[in-house]
């Protein structure tokens, strides 16, 4: 059930609620009227003795001596096909029923009580009026029939009810769910492109009303934290470019200096060398700033991503020439997309150059694309130890680097991540497609070209 829609647990919920109610209702109500029907029976009993009774004291024909025995023709017609025992003074039996074929019925005087007669159950009662106890017998069958239908009757509605109760309170589910379906809609159109949407507030001023407010404020200082995050982000990184590419330049005079000797030429180049890795962590920066705020403009244009391909291969074959790496690629004859030039080679450019980092001596390289329906796809794979399940999952967060990198692979963790934002940028996704002991592969979905 965890994966049912709301509107349909309220259904679920609301038919099983009342199904429970009513099978609790129905079985006080048939014990209640069971109850009720054997009290009626029990007068209905008594006030057949006291007739019994009247008519032996006032028909002119009926014996005058208590103790004289009662044919069948001084008992009332009702009391015919009753159980029927009639005692006169000091417990002389003088009438007993034929029906009864011998057997007595016992019971406390005054009192009625439910018994088994010859397999059937019977309600027996026994009352004192006059000079005779009339002791009577009545079979419930009828009783248990009505019960008996009255049960069947119940249990064959509770389906049917069920049925009512499930549609009635999906369609409520519905109605009560739908302002939540609209604010979840709204909430959906909110983000880093479209920080200042906000979600509808309802006409009604009930607890949806209030939750909404409540978010849309969240929402608003959520909006001020990330604007400031970007800004200083943005505003740092700018900031820090100018000295630093002073520094460098510096440092590049310096270099050529003819009057250093090996030590210090060499403390130069180190300097030179963290300045140039400084440069390109503030580019990084700048970068993703510029995404987080929104604010990347792409020049997109029809452009053969073959093309991008080819170059990066080329630069990743001397890269890798010393290590004795092998690249293969599977390319088709032309791959047009719609993207930006520039931001896309430097995702390719990214994902194969760390390709060519982590690939072990003699190891292989294998770059394909292809086209697949509307998409197209681009698979950087490469031979290695592969990528643990926990490095995995957090592969592109920021300044994320696998545990087993150590110091021996050079970079800050940003790589990744600016390679996948700019091709969600573009409409994509870059997902780790594979990271089995011995191979791993990374895959760019794109647009196709048009």
């Amino acid at each position: 059930m965890r994966r049912w829609s709301l509107k349909v647990k309220v259904g679920v919920y609301a038919a099983l609620l009342t199904m429970a109610a009513l099978v609790a209702g129905v079985c006080v109500m048939l014990v209640t009227l069971y109850f009720y029907q054997i009290n009626k029976l029990d007068e209905s009993l008594s006030e057949e003795a006291r007739e019994l009774v009247w008519d032996l004291n006032n028909f002119r024909d009926a014996p005058k001596d208590p103790g004289e025995p009662l044919g069948d023709e001084f008992i009332p017609v009702p009391l015919r096909d009753r159980y029927l025992v009639v005692e006169g003074p000091e417990g002389r039996i003088v009438h007993h029923s034929a029906n009864l074929h011998g057997m007595m019925l016992d019971g406390v005087v005054g009192g009625s009580r439910t018994v088994r007669l010859f397999g059937e159950a019977c309600r027996v009662g026994a009352w004192r009026e006059g000079p005779y106890v009339v002791r009577i017998g009545a079979k419930l069958d009828m009783i248990r029939r009505f019960m008996k239908s009255l049960s069947m009757g119940f249990a064959t509605a509770l389906p049917a009810v069920g049925l009512v109760v499930y549609f009635g309170g999906t369609w409520l589910g519905r109605k009560t769910v739908a302002p939540v379906a609209e604010l979840s809609a709204a909430a959906e159109r909110i983000s880093a492109s479209n920080p200042h949407e906000r979600l509808p507030t309802p006409a009604a001023r009930d607890e949806i009303a209030t939750l909404t407010e409540v978010v849309n404020r969240s929402f608003d200082r959520l909006q001020s934290s990330y604007e400031l995050a970007a800004r200083f982000s943005a505003d740092a990184s700018h900031q820090l470019k100018t000295p630093v590419a002073i520094l460098r330049a510096g440092l590049d005079h310096l270099s050529w200096a003819t009057d250093l000797n090996e030590a210090q030429a060499a403390e130069v180049s180190m300097l030179l060398q963290q300045t140039r890795r400084l440069t390109s962590l503030i580019e990084d920066l700048l970068l993703l700033a510029q995404v987080d705020a929104g604010r990347m403009q792409l020049e997109k244009g029809e452009i053969d991503l073959n093309s991008l391909i080819q170059a990066a291969c080329d630069d990743l074959r001397v890269l890798v020439e010393a290590k004795g790496i092998t690249v293969h690629e599977e390319l088709p004859q032309a791959l047009p997309v719609r993207a930006d030039r520039r931001l896309l080679a430097m995702v390719i450019q990214n994902l194969v150059e760390n390709a060519g980092k982590y690939t072990p001596q003699d190891g292989v390289i294998r770059i394909s694309a292809s086209r697949k329906g509307e998409s197209v796809r681009v698979g950087i794979a490469n031979t290695g130890s592969g990528i643990s399940e926990e490095d995995g999952s957090h592969i592109f967060e920021r300044f994320r680097r696998g545990a087993g990198t150590g110091g021996s692979v050079r970079g800050h963790g940003l790589g990744l991540n600016i390679a996948r934002e700019l091709v969600r940028a573009h409409g994509g996704e870059l997902a780790l497609k594979q990271s089995d002991p011995g191979w791993v592969e990374f895959e760019i979905l794109l647009p196709a070209g048009f």
